[in-house]
């Protein structure tokens, strides 16, 4: 099997994308733009179940998750 890395192991780590650019996961046939996240201001159990549903949501379309 031949791996193919990312970056050149600065211990700084490697950055993907531009601010104004898009990448792409695991063949998603487009690349995206940056998914933006409004996440609920509170800790009650409804809004923290919200935003995860929101994280995974937003993950699953980055192609990182499959949501249930």
């Amino acid at each position: 099997m031949t791996k193919e890395y990312l970056g050149s192991g600065n211990d700084d780590g490697s950055v993907m994308g531009r601010s104004s650019g898009k990448i792409g996961f695991y063949g998603l046939g487009t690349p995206i733009v940056k998914a933006t996240i409004t996440l609920g201001a509170g800790t009650t159990t409804t809004l923290l179940k919200a935003d995860v549903a929101a994280i995974t949501a937003a993950l699953a379309a980055l192609g990182l998750v499959t949501s249930a």
